[in-house]
């Protein structure tokens, strides 16, 4: 039966796929999976393993390495009852033990495969490959609109098992309106898009001619169908551009909204106001950036690359329609800016319903650096409030709009916010609106660091009295008198001064460069120990020149790095803003070179004598940099897999690292203590410290003290529990590795 003709797309009631799922491998790729088991080294075994593992209601009991065990060579009925559970969410090596359980029990870990990649798609969708089903063909169809690794894996499970994911897809595909028919539809297309469809009609034809003419229509616009758009969010209900109500309380009406003044000024009809309104309403976000990133086999098959969705290129805000757009280009900008912030204001009044949530999205289109103030408190509270989504809007609208305004607080954003989804989001946004200047992150951020006004120059006007404001090496702000005397502080206003305000001006002034220069100083030492780097003509040409970059550039020792990140020679700015080395020599860089902001750790011998010079000179620097406290490996400890331990150290200095940065690990169900303790490294490792007898966050550990018995490096997607140490400590990074000793250590930087 074929309803809804004449009111939109058909639906063709009460079709169902009954396809079998079935396990199709292509050739080596179950071998190729399995292989992976050698990477599941789960330590050293228990004797009470197998007892713990036979007994079926302890199951959710096992350790996490005992997982690893049953998965790879454990009794076989006890590692099938454990694909029924969720104990996998404790591995880190999720996706090796996954892949080795499909491997080992095919058609019986289906569930455990279709669970693991709907709660994770982009790192756990690849499992789903194999399996040739209508479950999974609903899945792979629903990944097309991710950004990240999932689409890649929808995409390649499509184009694998392209006849099957046709006969399970157009029942949904030819059903009701919703998200199930929406990812159908996309899978269809798709496979259409891609010379898949023949099979398609072919697949079609099986289900009847109602069937067919639907799918037929569907796919017909395939030669010029673009890959599935970003997604849609839901249009404004017509009745908004009426006084729209919901069922809390009555919303403002058109004409209590401000009014919007065309390009000539005379101001806009209602009529139009409420077609502009509709057209606002139909602002989304673009087409997902190509191409989706991933590879599930790399090098033979190792650890898959994956990209989380956060991580991966972010959508902008599209373009208007050329309705929208045309109705725009007649507005006075002002008004319809302040239109703009008026209906934003009213949607978070009204608790930012979800079906108006174009309000935000259409800031990009109407929105000036007024609404960007507005908006970016609203972007950075969103998260702390469970709203996800309107955060992820909010960054694409600064990103757009991406003037100095919208990008400087980009940038605030990201650099106040302590991690997760989001901060990536906020990441990639900057880094991509800085490559559409031709920058870095690091770059951008130089050219926006405000100036006070005292690149042009700052006075102090009390009317008849003036004074220039100048600042020191360290940016503390002087009040400089017409006889040039400079003032610690400026004089009270007097009976004849025009403007007293002018003082509290000068404090508020005062506070404001402080609060800003330790900012920028703090933004330094985080490039310094994140290896951020410059080309060296930016010194001469962008931080020097600056009134609060280049008092504090000046202070720092920098060093030219190779592309490999190595030192290659540290200098220090001279007094006349060129470069000179350790020998107190003047030395010619190459303006396309990369500088970075040197760690000690990186120094060597060489530390000493950077320190003596640097004293010679008087110069005291922004934050400890030659005189940081700092841990360097001997060659010896460099060629080893891993360093001695030591203590007796105090159990709640490492608890308190446990609840900072550090994380948990060697967790044990029986006495619910971490006996290791672990911080990421650059390039893909992790140090790991073993300690005995383990503490715990919980706040109950009753042993006053450990002892630390190794620290070794190891990879970052590794679970951590082999007996064999095979990287040597020199890879390591040594700045990084120097501060999270030092923290270790408990040490004073």
């Amino acid at each position: 039966m074929v309803a809804g003709k004449g009111r939109g797309p058909g639906v063709v009631e009460g079709l169902v796929c009954a396809d079998p799922t079935v396990v199709v491998w292509v050739d080596g790729e179950r071998e190729l999976w399995w292989s992976r088991a050698a990477a599941l080294d789960h330590g050293r075994e228990e004797p009470d393993w197998v007892t713990a593992a036979t007994g079926a209601d302890r199951l959710s009991d096992l350790t996490p390495a005992q997982v690893s065990w049953l998965f790879v060579k454990g009794p076989e009925a006890s590692a099938r009852a454990l694909l029924a559970t969720t104990i996998l969410v404790r591995h880190r090596q999720r996706v090796d033990l996954d892949r080795v359980a499909v491997a080992r029990f095919e058609l019986d870990a289906l569930a455990l495969a279709l669970n693991e990649a709907g709660e994770d798609a982009d790192r756990l969708g690849l499992l789903l490959l194999p399996f040739r089903g209508p479950e999974a063909a609903a899945l792979a169809a629903g990944w097309l609109r991710h950004l990240g690794s999932a689409r890649l894996w929808g995409r390649m499970w499509l184009q694998r098992h392209a006849e099957s994911a046709a006969r399970a897809l157009i029942p949904a595909a030819v059903g009701k309106a919703g998200k199930a028919r929406q990812n159908a539809e996309d899978g269809l297309r798709y496979l259409a898009a891609t010379g898949k469809g023949p099979v398609v009609v072919k697949a079609a034809d099986g289900y009847g001619p109602s069937a067919l003419a639907v799918i037929t229509a569907l796919i017909e616009p395939a030669p010029g169908w673009e890959l599935p758009d970003g997604e849609l969010l839901t249009p404004v209900p017509v009745e908004f551009a009426e006084g729209p109500q919901t069922a809390r309380k009555q919303k403002p009406q058109p004409e209590r909204w401000p009014e919007v003044r065309t390009a000539t000024g005379a101001m806009m009809p209602e009529d139009q106001v409420l077609r502009l309104v509709g057209a606002l309403a139909r602002s989304r976000l673009a087409q997902a950036p190509e191409p989706a990133p991933g590879d599930p086999a790399p090098d033979g098959g190792g650890v898959p690359v994956i990209v989380e969705s956060s991580a991966a290129a972010q959508p902008l805000v599209a373009v208007a329609d050329p309705e929208a757009a045309e109705l725009i280009a007649g507005c006075d900008r002002p008004s319809l800016a302040e239109f703009g912030r008026a209906l934003l204001d009213d949607w978070v009044t009204d608790d930012m319903p979800p079906a108006q949530a174009w309000v935000v999205l259409a800031q990009a289109h109407v929105g000036d650096d007024d609404t960007m103030d507005r908006l970016a408190p609203l972007v950075k509270s969103w998260p702390a409030r469970s709203r996800w989504a309107r955060a992820i809007d909010g960054l694409a609208v600064l990103a757009t709009v991406g003037s100095d305004v919208a990008l400087r607080h980009l940038l605030a954003i990201e650099e106040g916010m302590s991690g997760g989804p989001t901060n990536e989001r906020a990441v990639v946004h900057l880094t991509q609106a800085a490559a559409r200047r031709g920058l870095s992150v690091t770059q951008l951020a130089d050219r926006l660091a405000i100036t006070h006004g005292l690149d042009s120059g700052v006075t102090l006007d009390y009317g008849p009295r003036k004074f220039t404001v100048i600042t020191d090496d360290h940016l503390t702000p002087y009040a400089v008198g017409a006889d040039g005397r400079r003032l610690a502080r400026p004089p009270k206003p007097g009976v004849k001064d025009t403007d007293p305000e002018a003082y509290q001006w000068f404090l508020r002034f005062k506070k404001e460069l402080r609060a800003t220069a330790a900012a920028q100083i703090a933004r330094f030492e985080r490039d310094m120990l994140a290896h951020r780097f410059r080309p060296a003509a930016d010194l001469g040409a962008v931080l020097l020149p600056h009134p609060v970059l280049g008092p504090v550039a000046r202070r720092l020792l920098w060093g030219e790095y190779d592309a490999e990140k190595r030192l290659v020679r540290a200098l220090r700015v001279a007094e006349d803003g060129s470069f000179a080395d350790v020998h107190d020599s003047a030395a010619v860089v190459d303006g396309d070179a990369r500088l970075g902001i040197v760690h000690p750790a990186e120094l060597g011998e060489e530390l000493a004598v950077w320190a003596e010079i640097l004293a010679d000179y008087e110069v005291l620097q922004p934050f400890p940099q030659v005189h940081r406290t700092v841990v360097t490996l001997t060659g010896e400890q460099r060629a080893a897999t891993g360093l001695s331990g030591f203590g007796p150290v105090e159990t709640e200095r490492l608890a308190r690292l446990l609840g900072g940065a550090w994380q948990g690990n060697g967790f044990h169900t029986r006495n619910h203590l971490h006996t290791q303790l672990e911080r990421g490294l650059p390039g893909g490792l992790t140090l790991v410290v073993e300690i005995e007898p383990g503490v715990t966050t919980a706040g109950y550990n009753t042993v006053p003290e450990q002892r630390i018995t190794e620290i070794w490096a190891d990879d970052s997607w590794s679970d951590h529990w082999q007996l064999e140490r095979r990287t040597p400590m020199g890879v390591c990074d040594p700045a990084a590795l120097s501060e999270l000793l030092v923290e270790l250590l408990g040490m004073e930087r």
